[in-house]
């Protein structure tokens, strides 16, 4: 086992935040559906990896550690790599320089691969309830994710393999607890500008997402590492139905944000550390006059988390007239 000052802290911060943020926006499918998030390479690495044989990730236990065996091949040769756990706030934190904070460098290991680009290494996953317990700098990096910080769409803890020399992501499977939480459903609440035209602004329900997010809260949870749409990372933007038939949008959810100690994002100013800002829905919907009926808004979903709308997407409806 490898003590915290054996690892360098950018290798974590751009293991974390690459994985997460690059990865899962990898699988989609079309504008509207997506997979579950998978072990996949992380642009532009071409590696294949498995996570005790699954390439989607692995089971966990919460009351004992879980020896988690990492075989891959594609990866660079003769390169020392390291293979870490981490919270998904890594994913999002501000600054990212803070990622070491929400990441558990006690279970870390270095490893070099073959001469051919070949790796097996087997680490410890953490439990929540048991020996090893996952632990982090910052106490509210947990493994499971708590529900408020699953509703703000961290949905899982990651396994990350990374280059030591270049502090490059290269793959990562998620960690499945048995006692993983869901998230709770969005709202969608829609205000015409005055009158009754031919569009309406869409938001999340009065109360429903606030800042800080909490474990009742319902959120648009289903992009919140990479926002959506967001074209950098492969995720579409939302479809809208009208009584199942699809109506132009401009509707846009942004990223969450892990405020940490001197955090740089602007959505952070005046608020205290470790405060956890969730998605928030905005933008317009356009309709033909006089047009009444139910609107649904889907989201895409890059998360291993099943969405509860049509085509595996995140969804929520409201009356319109």
């Amino acid at each position: 086992m490898l003590h915290r000052n054996q690892i360098p802290g950018s290798i974590l911060r751009r293991t974390c935040t690459a994985a997460s943020a690059l990865g899962l926006g990898t699988a989609l499918l079309s504008g509207v559906a997506t997979t579950p998030a998978s072990a996949i390479p992380i642009p532009p690495s071409t590696s294949s990896c498995t996570y005790n044989g699954n390439a989607f990730g692995f089971p966990a236990s919460n009351t004992a550690g879980t020896p988690v065996t990492v075989v891959c091949t594609g990866l660079p040769a003769n390169t020392q790599l390291i293979v870490a756990q981490t919270s998904p706030l890594a994913g999002v934190i501000s600054p990212v320089t803070s990622a070491p904070t929400v990441a558990d460098l006690n279970t870390a290991m270095l490893v070099t691969t073959d001469a051919s680009g070949n790796l097996s290494a087997t680490i410890t996953v953490t439990a929540t309830h048991g020996s090893p317990a996952f632990s982090a700098t910052d106490h509210k990096a947990v493994c499971p994710p708590t529900q408020a910080q699953v509703n703000a769409g961290l949905t899982n803890c990651v396994v990350t393999v990374a280059n030591l020399a270049t502090d490059t992501g290269l793959n990562f499977g998620n960690v499945i607890y048995g006692t993983q939480r869901t998230p709770h459903n969005p709202t969608l609440s829609l205000h015409h500008a005055g009158g009754h035209g031919t569009s309406v602004t869409a938001t999340d329900a009065p109360g429903a997402c606030p800042t800080p997010v909490r474990g009742r809260s319902h959120c648009w949870w289903g992009a919140a590492l990479t926002g959506a749409p967001n074209a950098a990372a492969s995720v579409p933007g939302f479809t809208v139905l009208l009584n199942g038939a699809p109506l132009s949008n401009t509707l846009t959810v942004t990223p969450a944000i892990y405020c940490s100690l001197n955090a740089t994002a602007a959505a952070c100013a005046g608020l205290p550390a470790k405060t956890l800002i969730p998605p928030q829905l905005s933008g317009t919907i356009t309709f033909s006059h006089g047009a009444s009926g139910t609107i649904q808004a889907l989201e895409p979903n890059t998360t291993p988390d099943p969405g509860n709308g049509p085509s595996n997407t995140v969804a929520a409806s409201a009356q319109l007239g």
